[in-house]
């Protein structure tokens, strides 16, 4: 119970696991409820289900390139930020567009949305790095996980029956919840900034007997995690 509780105390978790519960959010009911979409505007069942299969090559392709370029560049918090740019014009594009009619052109938009590039693993991976030890790793992604199932459960509550079948209202708050990700990403980022430069700072009034002596305690090494002086967040 301790290892829980000195888990959820880490300060450099909280905006991730906020990001966990909001982010994927802009895009879930749309992506869920895209073969009822196709229904409405007058597609027949085996044509709606044909059509969801290109939003979902789409995302494996751009889930994949983005991964990779994160892990390439060794940066997380834009790489993220690219999936939630990518949401919100579309999100905006399917609020512009009037009712009747532009049966392809919302087709287009709801398949680019549901096929946007998919960050989560970036973002599990993002966490997982930043966690150090093993033990605290297993929780932090046991409660990041939990967190992202509520947030599912959340999106699923923003497309209500008197509002379709444009979902409007619905398109108005996923395009609020998606510029309120992108705070957050950017809060996140600089609030893990801030903690490696007063990290830095306290790490280059140390001589270098001392910080040779700091590393050497392996004991300390484990009990301190990324509270460490010689330990960089990274975003």
């Amino acid at each position: 119970m301790r290892d829980i509780i000195n888990t959820w105390k880490d300060s450099s978790t909280w905006g991730l696991y906020l990001i966990g519960l909001i982010a994927y959010i802009p895009a879930a009911p749309v992506s869920g409820y895209l073969s009822l979409t196709l229904k409405r505007l007058g597609f027949s069942t085996f044509n709606s289900n044909m059509l969801t299969i290109p939003a979902a090559v789409l995302q494996i392709i751009l889930m994949l390139g983005l991964a990779y370029s994160s892990n390439y560049f060794l940066e997380r918090t834009w790489h993220c930020i690219i999936g939630e740019f990518f949401i919100m014009p579309l999100l905006i594009a399917l609020l512009a567009l009037p009712a009747g009619g532009y049966n392809w052109g919302r087709f287009s938009i709801s398949t680019m949305i549901s096929g946007y590039p998919y960050f989560h693993p970036i973002v599990v991976a993002w966490l997982s790095e930043n966690t150090f030890d093993v033990k605290k790793r297993a929780i932090s992604a046991a409660t990041y996980n939990v967190i992202v199932q509520i947030g599912s459960i959340i999106s699923s509550q923003i497309y209500r029956k008197d509002d379709a079948p444009y979902y409007y209202r619905g398109n108005k708050v996923l395009v609020s919840i998606c510029a309120l990700s992108l705070v957050v990403f950017v809060v996140q980022r600089e609030y893990l900034r801030y903690m490696n430069r007063r990290k830095e700072k306290e790490w280059s009034q140390m001589s270098k007997a001392e910080q040779l002596a700091y590393q050497s305690d392996q004991a300390e090494r484990e009990n301190d995690g990324n509270k460490r002086l010689d330990f960089r967040f990274q975003y």
